[in-house]
């Protein structure tokens, strides 16, 4: 989904000193909507033909204080129907942010004259993300193929937030981008630059400001104005012509890699004030979220209702103790969709309710844990859609998760109860982001490496015979082990709520006749999924003359190789750790002959990463085909990119590779 989280997603790439490009709002011109594709890359969906960004603190004498604005003004050419969603903007803010400037509309060429459709109050949405963030969604009317969006809004927010990093570069082309901060001398910020390496323009410079009738004092006795000067600080971004950054497979967030500018708050020092810091240390963090109301106090609120539960387990070894009650969290409250490393409506509600965010579910399979007598603690980190966590910069605003880390004679095993069909040990890809902050029992913070637990496991067994009318008929039995189970149960339940997995096989191999399917497994906690089935198909013999050519990996086969880009920058994440068995016998009918087959291979990645064995061989009226694959590893470097590649390369070309056929009477 290519949604333009505005706050997030501001792209900038500089060739050369520029000049600032004053656009004015609505002056859409003809050559914009009448433009069939962008000059640089004729490929491209939509591009950001002009962003201005300004961030700046005014002082506002009712707060007595100084309060952050943001001011946008961002223009989106559509070349393609495909790329209408960029118009669809996620705006981020404080919950007491207030918008007091927003419009746009979306511009048409219709038979030589320009038509601007504005943006309704019914197509702007807020919705509350936690107690800490909202967000503003709008739905752009009649944005098609060759559509200007033109939108301009300003955001008054408090001062205390640290700014929200702006992106570089886009998985769409810039025209142009003009990002501007200014900010009184009485704020500092840690200024970064993240990403892939990247040439800005960066200018900075300031200005003399006057604040007119400063109150002072605590009462109005006491109370005395004064008008004071001070510096203000600006920082100016600036770039045009900028490429799109391309999507890459199995990357877990590409905005990890786009270029983007961050100011984190470090501290205010108001003249006569003292110091205000916002840098903080993973301890200090750790010891407010064990203090707070939301986080520590539900980790060790007492629940009775639970002791049944708890009292169930106390005979259990400790194996199974954890798992008994990973497994009722699990199996009795629904995840809501939302993240959160603090709780958004608390335990007693959750058990209430039966439903919760992220911090509700894992917060109430810590406590009962802690309850049991495990050696539990929480981890709080950055999902998947977060982005890393920056250890060196501790920050609330990093976090937007929590997890339970068990030890279990001497081992780290990590929960998380919110996926229905995960097992005890395996974590959802959302989860899976490097690194998260351990909370122990000193309230103290820790960093910890998240490792991968998750390793799948698929043996395919198939017994085929083939017939004079070049058909197949045979029966299969396919056995799925830890998070391969867990993923084929997602699978399968999601295709039983839509058409039918029966269904989804026939859409998946239209050739293929399924009768007597049989699934055991999909429910419980058993670590196994099994699928049987007869079958028919078609498709995957021809016959040219006295010739056969026969695909003996029939629907098996791997079609194709992800990996398409001949060089990488960026490290390759799979989701788990795998293995696959395949062993098809195919019975030849009496009149037939083998004329040639394909050449055995073996081969291993570099360091042992993974490895390929491939074989048919002919005995006894029979093809036996061996398949074995094995990734031992689930991130692989831009070093050994080309290996990888190579690497997929020859699975899909071996598995492609015909036995040769003849009849001889």
């Amino acid at each position: 989904m290519n949604n333009f989280v505005i706050l997030l997603l501001l792209a900038f790439m500089p060739l050369q000193s520029l000049i600032a490009q004053k656009v004015k709002f609505r002056s859409v011109s003809k050559n914009e909507l009448s433009e069939e594709s962008h000059p640089l890359e004729a490929d491209a969906k939509a591009a950001i033909l002009h962003h201005e960004g300004r961030r700046f603190y005014e002082f506002h004498t009712a707060e007595n204080w100084f309060k952050l604005h943001t001011q946008i003004h961002l223009r989106i050419k559509v070349y393609h129907q495909e790329g209408s969603s960029y118009a669809d903007l996620e705006i981020p803010f404080h919950p007491e942010g207030k918008f007091t400037k927003f419009r746009a509309s979306a511009f048409n060429l219709v038979d030589g004259k320009i038509v601007e459709t504005k943006l309704e109050n019914t197509a702007i949405f807020t919705e509350d993300i936690h107690k800490y963030l909202k967000k503003r969604k709008i739905a752009m009317p009649n944005v098609v193929k060759g559509t200007v969006v033109d939108i301009e809004y300003e955001l008054v927010e408090p001062a205390s937030i640290s700014l929200r990093p702006f992106y570089l570069q886009q998985n769409i082309p810039v025209n142009f981008v003009d990002y501007q901060v200014e900010y009184p001398e009485y704020f500092r910020f840690n200024r970064s630059i993240k990403g892939l390496p990247l040439k800005i323009e960066i200018k900075n410079s300031s200005r003399s400001e006057t604040i007119m009738g400063m109150v002072y004092g605590g009462s109005n006795a006491s109370r005395t104005t004064d008008n004071i000067n001070y510096r203000v600080d600006i920082e100016t971004f600036r770039a045009s012509s900028l490429p799109s950054i391309k999507d890459e497979p199995f990357v877990t967030n590409m905005y990890n890699y786009y270029p983007a500018v961050q100011h984190e708050l470090s501290f205010i020092q108001f003249v006569g004030s003292r110091t205000y810091n916002y840098s903080t240390t993973w301890d200090n963090i750790a010891d407010l979220l064990m203090g707070s109301d939301d986080f520590g106090q539900q980790i060790n609120a007492r629940l009775n209702e639970l002791e049944p539960i708890i009292e169930e387990t106390i005979s259990l070894d400790p194996k199974e103790k954890y798992k008994k009650i990973f497994y009722w969290v699990r199996d009795n409250f629904q995840w809501n969709e939302y993240l959160g490393e603090q709780c958004q409506y608390g335990l007693r509600k959750l058990l209430k309710d039966k439903t919760g965010n992220i911090a509700d579910i894992n917060l109430l399979l810590i406590n009962m844990l802690k309850k049991a007598n495990l050696d539990v603690r929480p981890v709080v980190m950055s999902s998947r859609s977060n982005g890393f966590l920056n250890i060196t910069h501790p920050s609330f605003a990093q976090l937007n998760y929590v997890i339970a880390m068990v030890v279990i004679d001497s081992n780290k095993v990590f929960l998380d109860a919110s996926s229905k069909n995960l097992l005890a040990g395996q974590l959802p890809d959302r989860a899976l982001n490097m690194d998260g902050i351990l909370i122990d029992n000193n309230r103290k913070g820790y960093r910890i490496a998240i490792e991968n637990p998750n390793m799948g496991t698929t043996s395919i067994m198939a017994m085929v015979g083939l017939h004079e009318d070049m058909s197949f008929q045979g029966k299969t039995r396919i056995q799925l082990i830890d998070y391969h189970a867990s993923e084929f149960r997602e699978r399968y339940k999601q295709s039983e709520r839509e058409k039918g997995y029966l269904n989804d096989l026939h859409d998946m191999y239209p050739d293929l006749e399924v009768s007597n399917l049989n699934v055991d497994g999909i429910t419980g906690t058993s670590d196994k999924v099994t699928e049987q089935y007869d079958f028919v198909l078609n498709g995957c013999a021809t016959e040219t003359g006295d010739f056969i050519y026969l695909e003996p990996m029939m629907i098996w086969k791997e079609s194709e190789n992800v990996f398409k880009s001949e060089t990488r920058e960026l490290p390759v994440f799979f989701n788990n750790k795998e293995s696959k068995r395949i062993i098809i016998t195919i019975k030849l009918p009496e009149s037939f002959v083998v004329e040639s087959l394909p050449k055995a291979v073996r081969f291993s990645l570099p360091e042992n990463m993974g490895s390929f064995l491939y074989s048919v061989a002919h005995g006894a009226g029979s093809l036996t085909v061996q398949y074995q694959y094995a990734m031992n590893t689930d991130l692989i470097s831009p070093v050994h990119y080309e290996a990888l590649r190579n690497f997929y390369t020859l699975i899909r070309d071996k598995t492609a590779e015909k036995v040769v056929l003849k009849r001889v009477n």
